[in-house]
Order: C-alpha cells, then structure tokens, then sequence
C-alpha cells in the first residue's frame, strides 16, 4: 500500500457503484470503513470482490447467501470474501453496524494462517468465537475516524484490522457457513493476486453475458494459459467453471428469493438454453432448479 506524493485523501472507493441488480464495490483503495443503522437492502443481491468484515453492536443481522439464511451474531467481528452474491434480508434491534472492506490483494498481504485463508476464499462465513475487551472499542474509533481522514490514519485502521483479524485467525473461530468450493491457494506473487482481482471482478460485472476465457484475461492484460493456472491456483477451478458457478450461485438466489419463472432466470443469467442451466445447476447443487426452490420455500417456512 503505497502512498501518494504530497497527498491526504478519504477512503474514496465507492461501495454504491451499482451495477443492473447487483452493487459492486470498487477496488480504487485497500480498504473502506463505513458505519450506519442496518437496514434491510432496497437491491435484491450485492457483489463485490473484496474481504468483507462486519461489527454489529445493539442488533443482530440475517445474510442471504444463494437462498441460506446466516444469523450475524452481535459483538463479534465475522468476515467473507464478498464475491459470493449476499444480501442483508432481516435485522432485530436497532443498533450499528462498522463494516470494513478489505481489497483481496491487502488481504493476501497479511500472512494469515492458511487453513484461515483457505475457508475465506473457498465461500465460509466465519466468525469470532467470542468477544475480546477490545473489540467494542475498536469498532467504534474505526467509525468515528473513517470519514475524512489523512492517509496515515487509513493505513494506521488497516494495521489495527489486520491485527484483530490475524488474532481471530489464531485464535478458535466459528464457521457459520461451510465453504462453498476449495480453495487450492498456493505461494501467490502480489502482482498475480492483483490481475486474479481484476478477473474475478471482471465476471462478477459481466457474468450474464456470454464472456469466454479470453475476455476475461484480457481484462487483467495476461494470456488465457496464465488465467486459468492462476484461478486453479487460487480457487481450484478453471476460468470457466468459476463462471458458471457464479450464475449457478445467483440462480440459487433468484430461485429461492423471488417467484420469477426458472427459463427467465436461466436466461437472465448467462444460460442460453434452459437444458444447459437444468445440466449445470443439477451438476453442482444435485438437484434440480424447481426442486430446489421447493426446498428452499418449505425449509423458510418452518422456520
């Protein structure tokens, strides 16, 4: 994280950047601190490739994750790799929520235990197993101090997340969702966490349309060979099948969130027949799309 000659900025990368019905967060800095009342979410679904660490104070918080609800538990610092389509769909009480973004290149900086990492990227929502003294604290200084600060003070918040972070990594933590893939991570250089990012952000603005292999290494300016060694790497799967499985994730979403027929959504996201979305989302979730919604409803239910 390098600083700018004779300057002092915000944090100014803009986590409101919308695109059709998802919000992505741009990646212009290696972090951004918001603080606000949670509400529920106008938009049906946000993106956005960055590390996502969330504080709730005085309430607690329910996620979507592709149709599973996850209870946010107050007081304790929990954090995913927010690439995983998500939404917040209830809130009890009225308290604050501190989140903090965290670009998956500072991310990958901070020499976390592996297994630690590993859960992140393969889609697990972990959690602190408990609170520390500290933490209160820290959540609040974070808010009061993350608007309109000078460059030390952003880089003095990324050392202090860091540090809390590394301590939930070493320390027992709970997974409240399993990892979704796995993760393959190996020794990555940063400049090739840099062009994975510019990837994964890449189809995440343009996962409904039909991008190959080709555009999305052009978006990082690397060859196709080098695309998909550096996502089988990273994630253990190639360019394509990470493609596919974030439409499969939206549709999960989709299905088990709205009443919209299943040939609109297979349409709407990047299938161009419905038998290759019946194929593909059978291949990853084993069952079918119209089964799976069934479930879904009735598992809402009982709830």
């Amino acid at each position: 994280m390098s600083e700018p000659a004779n300057s002092t900025r915000t944090y100014h990368f803009d986590p409101h950047c919308m695109f059709g019905d998802y919000k992505l967060i741009t990646q212009g800095d290696d972090i951004y601190i918001e603080h606000h009342q949670p509400t529920m979410m106008d938009e049906p679904f946000h993106v956005h490739p960055s590390i996502e660490i969330n504080f709730l104070q005085g309430c607690e918080m329910d996620y979507s994750f592709d149709g599973r609800i996850v209870s946010v538990p107050q007081d304790r610092f929990c954090i995913f790799w927010a690439a995983q389509p998500h939404r917040v769909t209830g809130v009890r009480g009225k308290g604050t929520i501190t989140n903090a973004y965290i670009s998956l290149e500072e991310f990958w900086r901070w020499g976390l235990p592996q297994r630690f990492v590993d859960q992140i990227l393969a889609g697990a929502v972990v959690a602190a197993h408990e609170t520390l003294p500290c933490d209160i604290e820290l959540a609040r200084r974070l808010a009061s101090e993350s608007t309109g600060c000078s460059y030390e003070f952003q880089r003095l918040h990324c050392l202090e997340i860091q540090s809390r972070i590394t301590r939930l990594a070493l320390m027992p933590w709970e997974q409240i969702v399993p990892p979704q893939s796995k993760s393959k991570k190996a020794s990555i250089a940063t400049k090739s966490v840099a062009h994975f990012e510019k990837m994964v952000r890449y189809i995440a603005i343009n996962y409904a349309d039909a991008i190959t292999l080709g555009d999305v290494a052009g978006a990082a300016d690397v060859s196709e060979n080098y695309a998909n060694t550096l996502f089988k790497k990273i994630m253990g799967t190639t360019v394509k099948a990470h493609i596919t499985s974030v439409r499969i994730n939206r549709a999960r979403m989709l299905l088990a969130e709205t009443d919209a027929k299943v040939i609109s959504i297979a349409h709407d996201i990047g299938f161009r027949s419905l038998s290759a979305f019946y194929e593909a989302f059978h291949r990853k979730v084993d069952i079918s799309p119209a089964e799976f919604r069934v479930r879904v409803k009735q598992r809402i239910a009982h709830s």
